[in-house]
């Protein structure tokens, strides 16, 4: 019965410490991100650290977020759904892509006119560390 009891004891530290480490990533990334205009897509394993969509002249939209992925769980071959743009005025009018660059990576974002946002790694390497961070921002016409 000791054996037992001890045994439980070290599960639930070793539990606890693992809970721990998960909770504080998680309410570090809720709490820097504004969901109010972009919606990560949490059930996917994003997490957001920024975001901010602001209309400019020429009916212009600049949309800036971090997003963070652990990337062994990614196919970075395919498109990831990555999240959800809310106002339907920040929404392009058709299907658009906005190609961004980080040092030697290119990206793809694709934008639909229902505000889902996808994003598609196109050429160069992701770093060796997880999770992966990315900043992404792109101009596009509504």
């Amino acid at each position: 019965m000791k054996k037992i009891i001890i045994s439980l004891a070290i599960l639930c530290l070793i539990c606890s410490n693992i809970y721990s480490q998960i909770t504080k990533e998680s309410v570090l990334a809720k709490a820097t991100a504004d969901s109010s205009s972009f919606v990560i897509n949490g059930k996917a394993g994003w997490q957001q650290y920024g975001s901010s969509i602001a209309i400019l002249p020429s009916d212009s939209v600049m949309l800036e977020t971090i997003v963070q992925h652990i990337k062994t769980n990614i196919d970075w071959t395919n498109e990831q759904f990555i999240g959800k743009i809310r106002s339907n005025s920040l929404r392009p009018a058709i299907s658009l892509i906005a190609t961004f660059n980080l040092l030697i990576n290119t990206y793809q974002l694709r934008i639909e006119p229902n505000g889902r946002c996808y994003l598609l790694l196109v050429s160069g390497s992701l770093p060796d560390s997880d999770p992966v961070i990315i900043p992404i921002q792109v101009l596009y016409k509504r």
